[in-house]
């Protein structure tokens, strides 16, 4: 018989979804390969996941609910064991955005992770990544957008300069499917995007961001590199965010206009 890593369900929310999967497969008598065909990926991946060296997908996550029958139980897990691949220092804001009623970002140098496509982020966060921290660094960023399935999904107002989005991340292909996941995001009715187009007189050191809550104050979010990014919750401090972002806003292009120019962008790569 194969040796097998020992699991211990109570290390982390990873560990226990891989602890889960294996038992049930192994009630089924279903090898990692033949489950995979049955989800839809590979034989690799399950591996991983069972061993807590990668956090399944919310999609996958959802698979395995469907193919067992075990309701949600694998997509309630799914956020926990995809929080635990979030640097330290970021899990405050993705707490934040979780919990947000509407969020409102000034981004000027990418697509802001909450919008970005697997292939986008994965180019986007290899520099200097072994593969497998990669995996998870990569599945911990699409598991934020597990707030746009919310009944009460957050308002989100984007305001991107437009030379974030004609940076061309990995190659022109992985940026048009990028802009094309911008485009169809546009159509929801609780996100709306603006382009601060080129040569706008209106220039912040940096991106940020705008937590608002239901009966609670509002909570900034200043980005930094390397993990100098902070949380601002001084009112006069997140009052003066609020005033930049007017302030950029008020140079942006309507929606329209916005979608337009994305697309033309999309279809001159």
């Amino acid at each position: 018989m194969v040796n097998r890593k020992r699991q211990d369900p109570t290390e982390s929310a990873a560990a226990l979804f891989g602890y889960k999967l294996r038992k049930l497969r192994d009630e089924r008598g279903l090898s990692q390969v033949k489950l995979a065909d049955e989800l839809h990926c590979s034989g690799d991946l399950i591996s991983k996941i069972e061993t807590a060296a990668q956090v399944a997908t919310m999609e996958t996550a959802a698979e395995i609910d469907r193919f067992f029958a075990t309701g949600e139980t694998f997509q309630e897990l799914q956020p926990l064991a995809a929080k635990e691949g979030l640097p330290g220092w970021f899990r405050p804001y993705a707490d934040l955005e979780q919990h947000a009623t509407s969020i409102r970002i000034y981004e000027h140098l990418l697509v802001t992770g909450l919008l970005q496509t697997e292939p986008y982020a994965r180019q986007v966060l290899r520099a200097g990544q072994r593969d497998s921290a990669l995996d998870e660094m990569v599945s911990s960023r699409m598991s934020r957008q597990i707030v746009f399935q919310k009944n009460d999904p957050p308002w989100v107002v984007l305001v991107i300069r437009e030379a974030a989005l004609r940076e061309v991340v990995g190659d022109s292909e992985i940026t048009r499917e990028q802009l094309r996941h911008v485009l169809d995001m546009t159509q929801l009715p609780n996100i709306n995007i603006h382009i601060v187009p080129t040569g706008a007189q209106v220039y912040p050191s940096g991106g940020f961001t705008i937590f608002s809550f239901e009966g609670e104050p509002d909570v900034g979010y200043v980005e930094g590199a390397n993990g100098l990014g902070h949380v601002v919750e001084l009112s006069s401090q997140v009052e003066g965010l609020k005033v930049w972002f007017d302030l950029v806003r008020s140079v942006a292009m309507p929606v329209d206009a916005t979608k337009q120019l994305i697309h033309d962008i999309m279809e001159g790569m």
